[in-house]
């Protein structure tokens, strides 16, 4: 069931929905959200980038200050980020969607759906998809959220924020993709043979370089848990080097058929 604006109102008023509400936006069944004075415009990469290369996916984006316009280019790209600040309660999700008034102009704003519990300003996808040059101003109302209560309760796992990798939690809209925590829960395997699963992905306090945790899936004696800077963790490498013996073209690869139920014993 959509929630209505006097229902938003109301919640907003607990600050639930949005906590720093803009009380002109609450529409009959929806609610306009708003774009920073800023945006995060992707930088021109010259290589192919791997979803597993997390220091290119962290640079792949340039915030640039929208105070006096930004002159968005015919099949540009762009990330908005929105000053609504979400707190979605347990027992709603949330629908964003673009304004009719931008689709007739050619410009798609990307669908972008919130789970319960989830908390934080996100940044949403605009593309300008007609041939002509639009000049955007800072704080545009950009889009709609729509709110639907949710048919039952659902248990606390399943709330955004207990999550195994609720990685947008509690964001401040200058984010961009951080499709690499996919790899998280994910049985690979060594160019050696041997299989391991990734715990979680973690920052070295000294040098901030992303590391991987990892545990093994067999027994071995010194340790079961390990960590590896990510930047090397699927480093490409001679299939002939010595022992590698599947002929892998990286030093770890994914194995989607395997889970973390996958033992030695198993394998035997």
């Amino acid at each position: 069931m959509v929630v209505n604006g006097n229902k938003i109102e109301a919640l907003t008023n607990k600050k639930l929905l949005i906590e720093n509400v803009i009380k002109e936006n609450i529409r009959g069944a929806s609610y306009d959200i708003t774009g920073a004075d800023y945006i995060l415009k992707f930088k021109e990469k010259k290589k192919l980038i791997s979803f597993t290369d997390m220091e290119e996916l962290e640079d792949l984006y340039t915030k640039v200050n929208i105070k006096d316009g930004y002159e968005l280019k015919p099949q540009e790209t762009i990330l908005i980020p929105i000053i609504d600040k979400f707190q979605i309660p347990n027992n709603i999700c949330a629908h964003i969607r673009g304004r009719t008034s931008f689709n007739r102009l050619g410009l798609t704003l990307a669908f972008q759906h919130l789970n319960p519990g989830y908390k934080g300003n996100l940044n949403i996808t605009l593309t300008n998809h007609s041939p002509n040059t639009y000049l955007l101003l800072p704080n545009m109302r950009l889009a709609q959220v729509v709110f639907e209560y949710l048919d039952s309760e659902i248990s606390d796992d399943l709330l955004y924020y207990n999550e195994k990798t609720p990685v947008y939690y509690q964001e401040d809209g200058t984010y961009g993709s951080k499709i690499y925590a996919d790899l998280i829960g994910k049985v690979v395997r060594h160019y050696k043979g041997n299989f391991y699963y990734i715990e979680d992905i973690c920052l070295n306090s000294e040098t901030k370089e992303y590391m991987i945790i990892y545990k093994t899936l067999y027994n071995r004696t010194d340790s079961n848990i390990w960590t590896r800077p990510a930047s090397m963790f699927f480093d490409k490498i001679d299939k002939n080097k010595k022992d590698n013996k599947l002929k892998q073209t990286h030093r770890f690869e994914i194995v989607d058929s395997l889970t973390i139920d996958y033992t030695k014993k198993k394998e035997n």
